[in-house]
């Protein structure tokens, strides 16, 4: 059952301690001491687990060695900075899971799983299903209505560019395409109809912004 385990807690509680202690920095809350007020990384990782736990259902595979590497894979990229990410959070896998409790003889599945979650599509071989579950599992999560709201509130963390409602349709429209070819890299067939779903929204409301914008702001600056 989804969050029994003490490891998965702990790893839960670990990532959830690092992620708002580095997004109080773009996105700081009234005080000093209160949570930030958005928190890009774990809203990720959150929706990646939802994600996870859905294709699971739908496809298999083993749930400890797919949770742990959700909650693990990005814990050296707390916000958006993280060079060598993938490497660094499977090393740290290696060394610290069993400790926690985890079973010691699938340790190596969330390794593996975890150091190829950054891979280019197609990269990850069919017998690593779990690895390709947590591909699938975060790539999903930056396709349809999650990409709009963690656009628009990631930025004021880039305090240098200026947010307007053309500004957006601009960011949306021109990247539509390479959201469209990430829904077609998908392993699963299941989350390639899902994205199918979720992108449709996505293009529909970055076209209807750009239709209730003027369109000569629409231009690059």
């Amino acid at each position: 059952m989804v969050g029994s385990a003490d490891w998965l807690s702990g790893v839960r509680e670990d990532m959830t301690v690092l992620s708002a202690s580095a997004a109080r920095e773009f996105w700081p809350g009234p005080a000093p001491s209160d949570p930030p007020y958005f928190n890009y990384r774990l809203e990720h990782v959150r929706q990646v687990e939802r994600n996870a736990v859905w294709l699971l259902d739908e496809v298999g595979g083993d749930e400890d060695i797919v949770l742990a590497s959700v909650w693990i894979h990005d814990r050296f990229q707390p916000q958006f900075d993280g060079k060598d990410h993938a490497a660094r959070a499977a090393a740290w896998a290696g060394d610290n899971l069993a400790g926690l409790g985890f079973p010691a003889h699938k340790v190596a599945g969330v390794c593996l799983a975890v150091a190829h979650h950054s891979d280019d599509p197609g990269a990850i071989p069919g017998e690593a299903k779990e690895a390709r579950i947590l591909w699938d599992a975060d790539k999903l999560a930056k396709v349809g209505p999650i990409e709009v709201v963690a656009f628009l509130c990631s930025a004021p963390a880039f305090a240098g560019e200026q947010l307007t409602s053309a500004s957006v349709a601009r960011h949306g429209l021109a990247n539509l395409t390479s959201c469209e070819a990430l829904v077609a890299s998908f392993y699963f067939e299941s989350t390639r109809q899902r994205a199918r779903e979720a992108f449709i929204v996505q293009r529909a409301f970055y076209e209807a912004l750009a239709r209730d914008v003027d369109r000569g702001s629409l231009q690059p600056e």
